[in-house]
């Protein structure tokens, strides 16, 4: 999951470096923040349904 979050905020920051469209910069942001939201959610209710809590 890391290593997702990593490679998409890398991606956004050669985006930024390389100058490219506002439009291009703030897609990839969303999905990069969507994609960390759909890991999360899908990481927190695995753990909890071994039983683990918080």
């Amino acid at each position: 999951m890391d290593t997702l979050i990593l490679a998409g905020l890398l991606c956004v920051l050669f985006l930024i470096v390389r100058r490219s469209s506002r439009r291009a910069i703030l897609a990839a942001w969303w999905v990069v923040t969507l994609a960390c939201g759909v890991l999360l959610k899908l990481h927190i209710t695995s753990s909890l349904g071994l039983g683990l809590t918080w």
